[in-house]
């Protein structure tokens, strides 16, 4: 049998291991740790194995030079509550979570190489999910900051403020104190802010890693060797669907590695939908979500292809929110409830002709019908 590859063996335990299938990745990893991966509950949606107590396996399918399809696999050591300190309450509950196309592997492959990574793709796709989960996942403390337009570098780096008597000190914003107590720090909506903010984080994303704190005695603040960087950002070419962002410059994109997200395959939607919301098991509920996501598929063909006619995304977040609210109301008025009603006229009018009347046999007459 041919044994794996080792590629790296880094100073932070985390290991990355190429095998031509899955079955001998999993024996490499048992040799190089001594326990045999045991696979969860969890493990054929997120492709995840836990390796004893401390090590976790994230595998994945990319091809080899030649175009082979390898099975490859990073191994990162869980944090324990030494190393979480008294971040406790900033790590994540784990959440049913369907992975694909190996984001997870990316996510623990930019953590091994401390690469930060930026995750691009529609409102609602998974973005900040992904993210949640991986640290879920680690048992890492999650530092999530919101940036927009009226963001400064006061609340990512940390100002003065007054401590009585004349005196000040220095505050630390969220990144700073990410940085120095380490965990996933997740930077959401990147170019909805503005150059100031970008200029502030050049120190930590290139190769010195470190912040410096100009207004604390120009200080300069490390990053914590478990402390790792990740952002989300909207696609830039739908101005219409997002207001606010700008073009991200070269100069700055070329400190991120990156992937881009796109919506989920239908027989993945379909098994968060089942795993979330197990009423739609019953055979009643089973023709209105394949229905349900028929709406989708139409939805977003119309947002591919005439993205200025119909500037609306139906994102997994969009499916599970009309979901929800489908067992309790019925799927007409619980499309009302999670999305239709937040639309303008003009949008209404495309989804109740083009789409609701196109794929589903429902009554439409409550769509618009005014609640007494």
């Amino acid at each position: 049998m041919q044994r794996p590859s080792m590629f790296a063996a880094c100073e932070n335990g985390c290991r990355a291991l190429v095998a031509p299938d899955r079955e001998r990745l999993l024996a490499g990893a048992m040799e190089i740790a001594g326990v045999e991966p045991e696979a969860t509950a969890h493990t054929p949606f997120d492709g995840v194995y836990h390796v004893g107590d401390g090590l976790l396996l994230f595998t994945g399918s990319f091809p080899d030079p030649g175009g082979k399809l390898m099975a490859r696999g990073v191994m990162v050591p869980r944090w324990d509550a030494g190393a979480v300190g008294g971040g406790e309450g900033l790590v994540p509950p784990l959440r049913f979570y369907h992975d694909h196309d190996s984001l997870l592997f990316s996510c623990a492959l930019a953590y091994m190489l401390d690469a930060p990574l930026a995750i691009h793709g529609h409102t609602g796709v998974g973005k900040t999910e992904l993210v949640r989960y991986f640290a879920a996942l680690l048992g890492a403390p999650l530092y999530r900051m919101n940036l927009h337009g009226l963001s400064t570098t006061d609340d990512i780096i940390g100002k003065l403020v007054p401590s009585g008597g004349g005196a000040v000190w220095f505050q630390d914003g969220l990144v700073t104190t990410a940085v120095r107590r380490g965990g996933v720090l997740l930077l959401e909506e990147m170019n909805a802010t503005g150059q100031e903010v970008w200029f502030a984080l050049h120190g930590l994303l290139d190769g010195s890693r470190a912040l410096t704190l100009v207004e604390k005695d120009n200080e300069v603040v490390h990053q914590h060797p478990r402390c790792r960087i990740y952002a989300t950002f909207n696609p830039a070419e739908y101005p219409d669907l997002y207001p606010g962002t700008k073009e991200l410059s070269a100069a700055y994109l070329r400190r991120w590695a990156s992937v881009r997200l796109e919506f989920m395959e239908f027989d993945m939607e379909r098994a968060i939908l089942l795993e979330r919301f197990p009423a739609f098991v019953e055979p009643a509920y089973m023709e209105i979500l394949e229905t349900m996501l028929q709406v989708a598929r139409v939805s977003r063909e119309m947002l591919l292809n005439r993205s200025r006619a119909f500037n609306f995304v139906f994102s997994t977040g969009t499916l599970e929110a009309w979901a929800s609210f489908v067992p309790h109301i019925g799927p007409v008025a619980a499309a009302k409830m999670a999305f239709y009603d937040l639309l303008d006229d003009r949008l209404k009018a495309i989804f109740r002709e083009q789409v609701f009347s196109y794929v589903t046999p429902w009554d439409l007459s409550l769509l618009d019908r005014p609640r007494r």
